[in-house]
């Protein structure tokens, strides 16, 4: 019980000297704090407009998969035969 209290008295002492979080507010312009808000834009507009995306090609995605699939056995097989 009192190893877990001193541990955890030195980590605590640990993170209190650390370094000091940077000043963020000091990073922003005088500009970027006298500009508006950035106007809301309603949700469903958005939405339908993603559904005009087309989606991609099952067939090409399957391929490609494929593809990867294959490189990795033969990767595999490589190492398989490596002599440790």
């Amino acid at each position: 019980m009192i190893a877990r209290l001193v541990t955890l008295a030195c980590l605590a002492c640990l993170a209190a000297c650390g370094p000091s979080r940077p000043d963020l507010a000091s990073r922003i312009s005088t500009e970027g704090r006298a500009a508006d808000f950035p106007a809301l834009v309603p949700l469903g507009p958005l939405l339908d407009r993603s559904d005009m995306l087309t989606p991609r090609s099952a067939a090409r995605e399957g391929q490609s998969l494929e593809a990867r699939a294959a490189d990795l056995r033969r990767r595999a097989a490589l190492l398989r035969q490596m002599a440790l």
